[in-house]
């Protein structure tokens, strides 16, 4: 176990054990606060360029483009948000995000001995790591919606395991929303104009792809659906250009043609200055339900993911997930990831 992580965490938890005030004045509300009360208008910009983002705000979510239900990335990690195509953006994680699994059997789910480091994306921001959630706040998303919108995690692949949860801030358990320990879809409900951060954990480096459908039954009774592969680069020796020419060898998704794929063969424009990288995990999907009032629980506390309980002890975020890889039957699929030197779990 690395002391100094181990420092880092019982830091944070001694700063988590002061009590919220019930109200926070604008002028001092932290960065994190502030984007998590975030506002979406409709006149933002879809870029259509490669990107890789390693540190700052994103969020998953559905949008109407020219009446076109998507999923799509909000990118808020620079000045100016700019929504992205899963396909041409890579989520990155370096080293910098490894964390000590709790020895604590509330965390099992994450599928690694206590002790040993995975890589943990929070629930709450931390400088040099991305910040990956979830929104349904594009307005004409919100105009349009009957009760809300559901994200179905359908498969992962990657070298590891993977998990999604949350901590709610009040000492109970974790709440597992993905794993892919299971390999049946796995639902996250999500009311109308909702932002919400959760830990993502990856316990192996390499690329990971998770497959996610985004659907929902409108206001006049018709029904929308998309499903974009979310891509991650994890550790400091996987790039967005791996992940890339990986996705290039995947199948196409069900209703979508090869066009995505097919670009990553051309000329990249990979990680701009300004911008940070993510990674995009994969393995087969996992189940878990989350009711929105739990979801929404986690947003207004401002609950840590680097909370761990052990030993009488919460030591913040770290999940993880249990990760099935799956074989594909592609052989191109399987000639690009042994290119990037990742071998895919039996």
């Amino acid at each position: 176990m690395n002391p100094k992580k181990t420092m880092t965490l019982a830091a944070l938890l001694l700063t988590l054990a002061t009590p919220l005030a019930p109200a926070v004045a604008e002028d001092v509300k932290t960065a994190e606060e502030r984007a998590l009360e975030q506002t979406v208008t409709g006149d933002e910009l879809i870029s259509t360029d490669r990107h890789e983002i390693s540190a700052g705000h994103v969020d998953m979510g559905p949008r109407f483009v020219e009446g076109r239900w998507e999923l799509m990335f909000r990118d808020d990690s620079a000045a100016q948000p700019v929504w992205r195509d899963p396909s041409d953006t890579v989520l990155a994680t370096s080293d910098a995000a490894l964390l000590p699994v709790p020895d604590d059997s509330r965390y099992s789910f994450v599928q690694a001995d206590p002790g040993s480091e995975v890589y943990v994306i929070p629930q709450t921001e931390l400088a040099g790591v991305v910040w990956p959630g979830w929104n349904t706040q594009d307005p004409e998303v919100v105009s349009r919606l009957g009760r809300g919108v559901t994200f179905t995690l359908e498969d992962v692949e990657g070298p590891g395991n993977f998990s999604l949860y949350l901590e709610n801030g009040n000492f109970s358990a974790p709440q597992v929303l993905w794993s892919s320990d299971s390999t049946d879809p796995q639902d996250i409900w999500v009311d109308p104009n909702t932002h919400t951060h959760a830990n993502w954990v990856f316990t192996a480096p390499g690329i990971y792809f998770l497959t996610v459908k985004v659907h929902a039954e409108l206001a006049d009774g018709s029904s929308v659906a998309d499903t974009a592969r979310l891509q991650f680069a994890v550790g400091d020796h996987t790039d967005a250009q791996q992940v890339f020419e990986a996705a290039a060898a995947l199948p196409a998704l069900d209703g979508q043609d090869a066009g995505a794929s097919a670009r990553a063969e051309g000329t990249a424009d990979t990680a701009k200055p300004d911008v940070a990288t993510e990674d995009s995990a994969a393995t087969e999907s996992a189940v878990a339900e989350v009711s929105d009032s739990a979801v929404q629980n986690a947003d207004r506390q401002g609950a840590s993911p680097l909370l761990f309980v052990g030993a009488g002890l919460v030591l913040a975020v770290l999940a993880g997930g249990i990760f099935l890889a799956v074989r594909r039957s592609s052989t191109a699929q399987k000639e690009a990831l042994e290119h990037v030197g990742r071998g895919k779990k039996q």
